[in-house]
């Protein structure tokens, strides 16, 4: 009898143990899961705020970007759907503005601006002088572009199309620059061209380096100049009629 009695308050003393701890340690339970997520909320947090940094940093990055002098002029053809994945590449990437433009790479520039498709065409047609003027080299395609080569290139082009007026007259304008001799001969003429009509810019130290690799920042904004001065003429012609 004495041995029920003691196993029955055992028993109870249990289940009071149980009803009064069981609701604490479900406390502490819940609390411990409270604080796991809290890290785990806090390292989404930190995750947001390293979004938050990537986001400081690319809009720093393209701040800086925007920054270059030709940006405008390489958003503006990639805009007019001209400068093509290099250009769009460029205007996202350190470096690329004043990475030198490959011939392919300003043929298709080019060949873009008068509604063409890039590459060399058949012998004769539009698309074949565009290639001539812009990437070939007479015994395939040509390893550089430089600044000379692509200027007196889009002359050509220009009086292809009839609004840049074909060489002939006396050296005026590309005398200007200091180091002007230093291009070759072939392209006295057509450059005169460029600079007379106000398209061909050269450096703050009035040089022309006409023999630097022609950048992909020069070669938008050489190109932008180009298209400008021919809506400028066609626009005058339009005028007049």
């Amino acid at each position: 009898m004495k041995m029920k009695n003691f196993r029955r308050a055992a028993l109870l003393i249990v289940l009071v143990l149980a009803v009064f701890l069981l609701p604490v340690r479900f406390t502490e339970g819940k609390e411990r899961g409270e604080f796991a997520r809290g890290p785990a909320a806090g390292g989404l947090g930190s995750q947001g705020e390293g979004k938050g940094m990537v986001k400081e940093e690319e809009a720093a990055l393209s701040a800086g970007l925007e920054r270059h002098w030709a940006w405008g002029a390489t958003k503006s053809l990639v805009e007019a759907g001209i400068g093509g994945e290099e250009l769009k590449a460029a205007l996202q990437l350190p470096g690329e503005l004043d990475r030198p433009v490959t011939p392919l790479e300003w043929n298709a520039y080019v060949a873009r601006a008068v509604g063409e498709e890039p590459g060399c065409g058949k012998t004769g047609d539009t698309r074949y002088w565009l290639y001539v003027y812009t990437a070939d080299e007479g015994n395939g395609v040509r390893s550089l572009v430089t600044r000379g080569y692509a200027a007196a290139g889009l002359a050509k082009v220009g009086d292809m199309y009839g609004f840049i007026p074909g060489t002939g007259r006396p050296l005026l304008y590309l005398k200007r620059f200091k180091d002007w001799q230093t291009l070759d001969e072939r392209y006295t003429g057509p450059c005169e061209e460029l600079v007379a009509a106000g398209i061909l810019a050269g450096y703050p130290d009035g040089t022309l380096r006409p023999g630097a690799p022609l950048t992909r920042g020069e070669a938008a904004a050489l190109l932008k100049s180009w298209l400008e001065y021919r809506e400028k003429v066609q626009s005058e012609e339009r005028g007049r009629l």
